[in-house]
């Protein structure tokens, strides 16, 4: 009798020339050869091509480790319920930004480091709420590789 494969939640979203999937992530090459996904959660941001560019689409793939996950989940909810307390913003997790009209907190996760054939390279995942009106409060997540924000 054959195991029927096991099927793989995905969450995608989409913007203009944008998306995110969410799926459970998994760590290969572990040390027992068997692979563990307990806890970790994938991001493949993907960038469409704009009409009319020449460029070739992108994406980028950031495998939170558990304690990351729940970092991020922690972080989102203080965010959607509009809980961060003072100490929080003392701690360094959450930072504000002001800019004209426009007012935002951002929490970031550890940067995750590798090495590549062109030198290390440095991506960092985050979450942002901010207020273009009073009253009126948007989010995004956020992936910046290098000096570059996504």
């Amino acid at each position: 009798m054959t195991a029927k494969p096991e099927r793989t939640v995905r969450h995608i979203f989409y913007a203009a020339h944008s998306g995110l999937e969410l799926q459970p992530g998994v760590k290969q090459g572990s040390a027992h050869g068997h692979e563990e996904s307990e806890g970790r959660i994938q991001f493949r941001f993907f960038f469409l091509k704009p009409p009319g560019s020449t460029d070739k689409p992108t994406q980028i793939r950031f495998v939170s480790e558990p304690p990351e996950a729940y970092d991020l989940a922690w972080a989102i909810e203080m965010l959607l319920d509009g809980t961060v307390s003072p100490q929080e913003y003392e701690a360094g997790r959450f930072k504000v930004k002001s800019s004209g009209a426009k007012q935002s907190v951002s929490y970031r996760l550890p940067p995750h480091v590798y090495e590549s054939a062109n030198g290390k390279i440095q991506t960092e995942v985050g979450i942002e709420a901010y207020w273009t009106s009073p009253g009126e409060r948007k989010f995004s997540i956020f992936v910046s590789r290098g000096n570059r924000l996504y």
